[in-house]
C-alpha cells in the first residue's frame, strides 16, 4: 500500500537506486575504499620511507652545488658509478630531507636520493620504487582502473561511476521525506545506536549517506572528467559560464644560440632567487632547447594551482610562467579539479574530509545489499522459522 501511494516519480527514482546500486555496487566499494586510503599517500610515505625527517637547524639549506658533491662522493664509493643525469632536485621545507633524482642510468634505473639539507648526509638511496611507492600505485591502478588494463579499465570505473552518481542523486531523493515530523526528521537525522542492528544499518545507509552526500557527488563528478571527454566539456562548460578552454601557459623554450651559461652553478643563483620559499622543485633540462622548470610550493598532484617558471638554461632568464591573473572563478575552479578531486585543496584538513566521505561512499553498497537481502529474504525466514516453531 505504501509503495502504491508514491508517485510515478518516486518509484522510478527509488527503482534506479535499487538496480543500479546493485550493478554499480562491487566497483564503486573498491574504488572509494582504495580512494580512501590513497588520499594519504604523502603521509603514508613520511611515515613508511626511511630518511623523510630530519632535524631542523638555524642554518640555511645547503646550496644545490654543494649537495650535488656529496652525490658525488657516492658514486666513487658505489660499485655503480652511472646514475644517469640529474632529473631533479626537491627542495621540501625546514624538517625534511631534500630529493634528488637522477636517471636513467645505463641499465634504465632512477635514483632518488634523500638528503640531509643543513649537512648533505645521505639519508636514504631508493632505486626505482620501493614497497611504499607500489603499495600506493597498487591503490591508485584499483581506483583509478580497477586494475583492468587501460583505457579499458577508465572507461570501466568511469562508467560505473556513472551510475554510483545518479544512485546518489536518487538515494537523496529516496530520503527526502514525503512529510517532515518529528518521526521523519529522526530517522533522517539520527543514527538510533540502541536499536537491532538491522535497524541500525538502514541509518548508516540513510544518515551517513545523506551528511556526505554533497561531498560525494563534487567527489565523484570530479573523477568522471578523467575519463570521458564530453562530460569534462559539459563540466567545464557549466562552472565556467561556457567561456572557452584556457590554453596551458607554455614554458617556454631556451635560446639555443646562447653557448655558454651565464653563471657557473646555474642551480645555485634559481636557489638564491626563490630560497625564500624553502619548499622548491627543480627540474633541470635534458635537450639544448629545455629549460629549468622551476617550481614554488609543489604538490604530489598535478600542480595546475602550483607557481612555476621556466628558465632558459643559460641566461636564466624568465621564459614562460604559469599564470591565474584575469581568470574566473569557474577557470580557477576547473583548474583545480584534481587537487579538489584527492582532497589536497585546502590541505590536511580537506583530505580528512574527502577519506571520510569516500569511506562511506565505500560503505553504501554494502549496507544497500544488506537492507536489500533483508527486506527480500529476511522475512521468508523469519515466516519459517516460526512456522517451524
Amino acid at each position: 500500500m505504501a509503495q502504491s501511494k508514491k508517485s510515478l516519480f518516486r518509484r522510478i527514482s527509488n527503482w534506479l537506486h535499487l538496480w543500479l546500486g546493485l550493478f554499480s555496487g562491487i566497483v564503486v566499494f573498491v574504488v572509494c575504499f582504495t580512494a580512501a586510503i590513497w588520499t594519504f599517500r604523502d603521509e603514508i610515505v613520511l611515515v613508511f620511507t626511511p630518511g623523510q625527517q630530519v632535524e631542523k637547524m638555524d642554518h640555511p639549506f645547503l646550496k644545490p652545488s654543494e649537495l650535488k658533491r656529496a652525490v658525488i662522493k657516492l658514486t666513487k664509493d658505489s660499485a655503480s658509478k652511472d646514475f644517469g643525469r640529474l632529473y631533479s632536485l626537491d627542495y621540501r621545507g625546514g624538517n625534511k630531507s631534500c630529493i634528488l633524482t637522477y636517471g636513467p642510468d645505463t641499465a634504465g634505473n632512477y635514483h632518488d636520493l634523500y638528503i640531509n639539507p643543513y649537512t648533505g648526509k645521505i639519508l636514504y638511496h631508493r632505486i626505482n620504487e620501493d614497497r611504499v611507492s607500489r603499495f600506493n600505485d597498487f591503490l591508485r591502478a584499483g581506483h583509478r582502473f580497477f586494475w583492468l588494463p587501460r583505457p579499458f579499465g577508465s572507461y570501466f570505473v568511469g562508467t560505473n561511476c556513472l551510475l554510483f552518481l545518479i544512485t546518489l542523486i536518487t538515494g537523496f531523493i529516496w530520503w527526502y521525506p514525503a512529510k517532515w515530523t518529528k518521526s521523519t526528521r529522526d530517522k533522517s537525522f539520527k543514527i538510533k545506536w540502541k536499536a537491532n542492528w538491522k535497524r541500525v544499518n538502514i541509518d548508516l545507509h540513510n544518515v551517513l549517506g545523506f551528511y556526505t552526500v554533497i561531498i560525494t557527488i563534487i567527489l565523484t563528478v570530479t573523477g568522471i572528467v578523467f575519463t570521458f571527454r564530453w562530460f569534462d566539456d559539459g563540466y567545464h562548460w557549466l562552472i565556467t559560464g561556457g567561456k572557452p578552454r584556457l590554453e596551458h601557459p607554455h614554458k617556454g623554450i631556451s635560446d639555443t644560440t646562447l653557448l655558454r651559461p651565464y653563471f657557473v652553478y646555474p642551480d645555485d643563483e634559481i636557489w638564491r632567487r626563490f630560497t625564500e620559499y624553502q619548499n622548491v622543485r627543480i627540474n633541470y633540462p635534458k635537450e639544448a632547447k629545455d629549460v629549468y622548470m622551476v617550481y614554488l610550493n609543489p604538490t604530489t598532484g598535478h600542480n595546475d594551482l602550483t607557481t612555476w617558471y621556466g628558465l632558459d638554461q643559460n641566461s636564466l632568464a624568465i621564459v614562460g610562467r604559469s599564470s591565474f591573473e584575469n581568470t574566473s572563478m569557474g577557470q580557477k575552479i576547473y583548474r583545480a579539479n584534481f587537487d579538489i578531486h584527492v582532497g589536497t585543496i585546502g590541505g590536511l584538513p580537506t583530505k580528512i574530509l574527502a577519506s571520510f566521505a569516500s569511506l562511506v561512499g565505500a560503505s553504501l553498497p554494502v549496507t544497500g545489499f544488506i537492507i536489500w537481502y533483508n527486506r527480500k529474504w529476511g522475512k521468508k525466514r523469519k515466516r519459517k522459522a516460526v512456522g517451524c516453531g
